[in-house]
């Protein structure tokens, strides 16, 4: 999760009120119900049988959460995984140096067990919420050998092999990144890592990136033989640079942390805000998603809300068109297993009351987005191809019920913008998808004999766009999965 700090908390509020589209949603359309509080077990049944695995649809609790009367009567019939927001991190799990405490972290994932849900591990350890005795005497050499190894062992151990997956580190790379970054370079970027420390001083624990290859060798050991091990982090998803340095640090952690793709995985937090270019559009997403499956690894969508300027029907159906899409993605990725709604009401979101960015407002009545993210999971469960991403606008695509796929005006081709609070980038492209009862399969093209500019990507893992230079540039390597015009 983000750190609630001045900063942040600044960027939320100064958001611009930016003019949406109007939206058609999947509710609209007979057979969808938006009245009571939807049931969705047998629905999550089903999808997790066309997905061929149990498909996780989740949010967030902690043992001192304030309702827990009312957040058992919803995790009951609407969710069927959760996540302890903080009770899973490090300064909660080892407040005193080697002696493990666990005490929050399984008070969460009992109350998942008893609820009939499974339970997500968040996080091992982070620049934010440490322990007081960091950094104390402890030695770069320390932290890598010993402090990080213990930690983690302690507590992915501790939790038990039936987690599904955990947050091994959390927000790594920085904000300031740019493309052809090495994964060093990215996780440098962010100045807590190097110098930020429990007690604010400026001791330099880390150095290089075996802190993060102890963490998760260590946690490889100790986890369950299917539990993922993920990157969880902010402003990604998209075509981005920092996107493209998540997915170089994932690498290096394969090549030198010897942790198999297929244990590995990134979780796309999604804090994001209901107005146009400030979320990541289904297509961007969808394409991130294909590169990590190509890979053999996991995505995630780990902690999505979506903030609104105000609670107008027209903001809140965008809230609910933009929620809707971002679930599709995930559904029709066949490598996108767990979705995680981060926290479950208004009144106990870090945004607060005044973002109503939660499923639920603070009386706990469901909101136009629940039943919409109810519908698309109906939807899916019923067979049907998938849906034209409707934060496009109504203008462009309109939701369809039914098992063929839905119309557009765009039959064939359609240009997204995929944005986040750091940065922003196009893409046009071709996209054929097929859908079985089981399976999905989505194949990516684009159109021949276009040349990127002077300075553009050209190239990488997973890159779909032109992979020849205009004016005599040359397509160069940065790392395996950006290649520019130079």
């Amino acid at each position: 999760m983000l750190a609630l700090s001045s900063f942040v908390v600044l960027a939320i509020v100064a958001s611009p009120a930016l003019a949406q589209p109007a939206v058609s949603l999947l509710i609209d359309l007979p057979g969808y119900s938006t009245t009571g509080t939807p049931n969705l077990q047998t629905v999550l049944q089903s999808v997790s049988s066309r997905k061929g695995g149990t498909f996780h649809f989740g949010s967030t609790y902690d043992t001192y959460s304030n309702d827990n009367s009312w957040l058992g009567t919803v995790f009951g019939p609407f969710f069927n995984h959760l996540v302890a927001e903080n009770g899973c991190k490090w300064d909660a799990t080892e407040p005193t140096r080697g002696v493990s405490s666990l005490t929050s972290c399984q008070g969460a994932q009992s109350f998942a067990t008893s609820h009939g849900a499974t339970f997500r591990g968040h996080n091992t350890f982070w620049h934010s919420q440490t322990p007081s005795w960091l950094p104390g005497s402890i030695t770069a050499t320390d932290l890598v050998t010993n402090v990080i190894p213990q930690h983690v062992q302690q507590e992915i151990s501790g939790m038990g092999a039936s987690v599904t997956s955990w947050d091994v580190v959390n927000e790594i790379v920085g904000d300031g990144t740019s493309n052809g970054m090495t994964a060093w370079q990215c996780v440098k970027n962010k100045n807590s890592w190097p110098t930020q420390t429990s007690d604010g001083s400026s001791t330099n624990l880390v150095t290089d990136l075996s802190f993060v290859h102890a963490a998760f060798s260590t946690a490889l050991q100790y986890a369950g033989p299917s539990t993922r091990l993920a990157i969880n982090d902010y402003s990604t998803g998209g075509n981005d640079a920092k996107t493209a340095c998540v997915l170089a640090v994932l690498a290096d952690i394969n090549a030198n942390a010897a942790v198999p793709y297929n244990r590995l995985a990134v979780g796309f937090q999604s804090h994001i805000t209901a107005a146009t270019g400030q979320f990541v559009a289904k297509s961007a997403l969808e394409a991130t998603f294909a590169k990590l499956a190509a890979l053999g690894a996991t995505a995630m969508v780990t902690e999505l809300d979506i903030a609104v300027s105000s609670t107008s029907s027209a903001n809140l159906r965008y809230q609910a068109a933009i929620w809707g899409d971002y679930l599709d993605a995930c559904l029709y990725a066949s490598n996108c297993w767990e979705f995680i709604n981060w926290d479950a009401r208004d009144d106990l979101s870090w945004l607060g009351t005044s973002k109503s960015g939660t499923l639920f407002d603070s009386n706990g009545n469901p909101k136009l987005a629940a039943y919409e993210v109810a519908a698309r999971l109906q939807r899916y469960a019923s067979g049907a191809s998938e849906m034209c991403a409707t934060a496009l606008g109504s203008s462009s695509c309109q939701a369809t019920a039914g098992t063929g796929t839905s119309s557009s005006s765009s039959s064939s081709s359609s240009t997204t913008t995929s944005s986040s609070s750091s940065s922003s980038s196009s893409s046009t492209s071709k996209s054929t998808t097929t859908t079985t009862s089981s399976t999905t399969t989505s194949t990516t093209t684009t159109s021949t004999g276009a040349q990127q500019t002077h300075w553009g990507q050209c190239g990488g893992i997973g890159w779909t766009g032109p992979t020849s230079c205009s004016g005599g540039y040359t397509c160069k390597a940065s790392n395996p999965y950006y290649s520019q015009c130079l």
